[in-house]
């Protein structure tokens, strides 16, 4: 039997040490949910995409879905002891792994400045703004730059982010994906026509550089090997790759 979490703190205790950016923004009441069993000994913590395990593993608390499902999850067990629940409620899903990086301020602020600067002719930095954050929700390319935030008056008290644009029309964008209060998870997209030019390292920088002026730390998690490539760029510092599942319905 598993029971909705209504109080994130109950849970501290599982997470505590999980240095995942979607887990501190469920943490601080901003995003999520949860469920546990009755004695709160296991949990499944959803925030958009990610789905995280965590406590001591229990059949029904794997299985448990929202309504509606999700069509894409990517699903973290906290260990390895999870695993053999996780494939049985989700039978098609794809192990893959997924590249942390430690959650401490080692970066060059002038680098950052040189490569938000470091645009090609016919493209424009700009910061998000309303327009912008609908032209990013029409789009299947670019709409988890703002998906977290369902209408833009959420997105303009919580989010932020920076976007690019040529003729008008956007092409890239690097946006919070989940924020807390000491910081936010960036969210990195840009249309298959545009890529390879540097418009995200570009983005990128320019969020970062928001960020640390503001005393926020600018979390980031990669999903493949391009994207590790270009934090380390930035100047994230590798904390390891670990083991996930990818479910599609």
């Amino acid at each position: 039997m598993t029971v909705s979490v209504l109080d994130p703190a109950a849970l501290a205790p599982l997470l505590d040490g999980w240095e995942e950016g979607m887990l501190y923004a469920y943490l601080s009441g901003c995003m999520g949910h949860a469920v546990t069993n009755e004695d709160f000994r296991s949990a499944q913590v959803r925030v958009g995409d990610f789905c995280f395990f965590a406590g001591a593993p229990d059949a029904a608390v794997a299985a448990w879905q929202p309504e509606p499902t999700r069509p894409y999850t990517i699903l973290i067990p906290r260990t390895r002891d999870w695993d053999s629940l996780i494939e049985r409620a989700y039978p098609q899903a794809r192990r893959s792994v997924r590249y942390a990086f430690r959650k401490q301020d080692s970066f060059d602020r002038a680098r950052l400045r040189d490569f938000a600067a470091a645009l090609p002719g016919g493209y424009a930095l700009r910061r998000m703004d309303e327009s912008l954050y609908h032209l990013a929700a029409q789009e299947e390319w670019s709409r988890d730059l703002v998906s977290q935030y369902p209408v833009w008056e959420n997105y303009a008290a919580h989010g932020m982010g920076y976007a690019v644009l040529q003729d008008g029309a956007l092409v890239c964008g690097a946006s919070s994906y989940a924020d807390w209060p000491d910081g936010i998870e960036i969210e990195i997209d840009t249309h298959p026509a545009h890529r390879r030019r540097g418009l995200a390292r570009a983005c990128a920088a320019a969020l970062m550089l928001d960020c640390l002026s503001r005393g926020l730390h600018p979390s980031w998690d990669a999903a493949n090997g391009v994207s590790a490539h270009l934090a380390q760029t930035l100047g994230y510092v590798p904390a390891g790759a670990y083991p996930v599942y990818e479910w599609m319905l």
